[in-house]
């Protein structure tokens, strides 16, 4: 190995080595912020062990990219482009991860991803101009542009529509890819379940490229069921835990509250940076930063699933997806109990749900069967099953302040559904 390498020591896959603009790529300060950004938003609520990291998960990424690349004997040039696309699809990710995306795309109409590719193109910094003077290593924009690395090719890589090669892009962004790999893997790892427990071996074995289209083996159908199966649970036990989503659900109303959000670009904080910044503002946001840091949270008070309502409900549970009629109805249900502002709040998770992981029920999977290439669907019935199944077990939920929460269950149904 050569002395300029890197190699950082994983709990999940063992030695990863870096080398090369990808070590370089790991000192900047887009990748660095990431150690301060947890990878599970508010899951150590509930699974103490869920303090790891965007900067993990990343670096994750690219170790199984890396894996992918060698077992396929893709080209060193592509090999480098898909290591730098794995290591940094996350860096556009705001405080606590997932927790404000549909904050942030309401508010600015931007994702995570679109904070990505303005990064890598230098379009905007991460950081704040009172910290430049402290940083020395050089931006992601301009490592890559330093090694020649086509900018364009990892944008598309990290949004699935590269026009080149589309196996590239399905390393990295597709129905079974390393990003969803290495979450589930390491998720399961640090919140102690064992949903998501993957043979990644078995998997290399059985990848193939067929019509530039990344396609398993038939004998790696196995595999893929396990993969989805894992993925479904982990979504329904862990991602979308209810007392995890009360917390997140707290966060993202306390940001919601500020008078004029607009100038708040709450996107470039790190955790602690924004839980600062909401406890020097007093009133609605220091309560609730408050109850999150002593675990004093809001209780559901209501819920229904999509089997216990009727079609008029449901039309209404539909009108609840558009944030301001969503507020409108938190309002009419503060006013009916005299709950005080920003303590009820109403969850409808579907639309942050394909948000977080569009990829949830998708099972477009082709399966080399000697000389045929036939679907998923073709040899398991299991592709089917994920396709129906429902996650959360909610699509609607009410949570409010325990001292509220007697009232509000047993009059809410009829105010919300009236």
């Amino acid at each position: 190995m050569d002395e300029s390498d890197k190699v950082v020591r994983d709990p999940i896959h063992g030695n990863i080595k870096l080398k090369d603009s990808i070590a370089e790529l790991l000192e900047s300060p887009e990748v660095q912020r990431l150690y301060n950004i947890k990878q599970l938003g508010f899951a150590h609520l509930v699974f103490p062990g869920a303090h790891h990291t965007r900067l993990e998960h990343s670096l994750g990424a690219y170790h199984i990219a890396s894996q992918i690349s060698e077992t396929l004997n893709i080209e060193d040039d592509k090999r480098d482009v898909v290591a730098c696309a794995a290591l940094l699809h996350d860096i556009g990710h705001g405080p606590f991860s997932h927790t404000l995306e549909s904050l942030l795309l309401e508010k600015f109409g931007v994702d995570h991803v679109d904070l990505t590719e303005e990064l890598i193109f230098g379009e905007y910094e991460i950081f704040e101009s009172n910290e430049k003077d402290f940083i020395q290593s050089e931006s992601v924009h301009q490592i890559l542009s330093n090694n020649d690395i086509d900018k364009k090719e990892i944008i598309n890589i990290i949004r699935g529509k590269t026009y080149k090669k589309l196996y590239l892009s399905q390393i990295l962004n597709s129905t079974i890819d390393v990003d969803q790999l290495d979450y589930l893997i390491r998720d399961a790892y640090y919140t102690g379940v064992s949903y998501g427990m993957i043979d990644i071996e078995r998997l290399l074995q059985t990848l193939v490229i067929h019509e530039d289209t990344l396609a398993i083996k038939r004998k790696g159908v196995g595999v893929v069921e396990n993969i989805l199966m894992a993925r479904g649970l982990m979504y329904s036990s862990v991602y979308f835990h209810k007392t995890v989503r009360i917390a997140e659900l707290m966060l993202s109303k306390a940001i919601e509250a500020i008078p004029d959000l607009e100038p708040f670009e709450f996107f470039r904080m790190t955790d602690a940076e924004i839980v600062s910044s909401l406890k020097k503002m007093g009133m609605l946001q220091q309560e609730i930063v408050t109850r999150l840091k002593y675990r004093i949270l809001f209780k559901q008070a209501y819920s229904a699933s999509v089997h216990d309502l009727d079609k008029q409900a449901l039309d209404e549970i539909r009108g609840l997806e558009n944030a301001a009629y969503r507020r409108q109805k938190e309002q009419e249900l503060e006013d009916a109990f005299d709950i005080p502002h920003g303590h009820l709040i109403i969850d409808v998770p579907r639309p942050e749900l394909l948000i977080a992981e569009p990829r949830l029920h998708k099972t477009d999977i082709f399966v080399v069967d000697r000389d045929e290439v036939k679907t998923l669907d073709e040899f398991t019935p299991i592709a089917e099953a994920i396709r129906s199944r429902v996650t959360p077990d909610w699509i609607v939920m009410i949570i409010t302040d325990e001292k509220y929460r007697d009232v509000v269950s047993k009059k809410a149904e009829a105010i919300l559904f009236g």
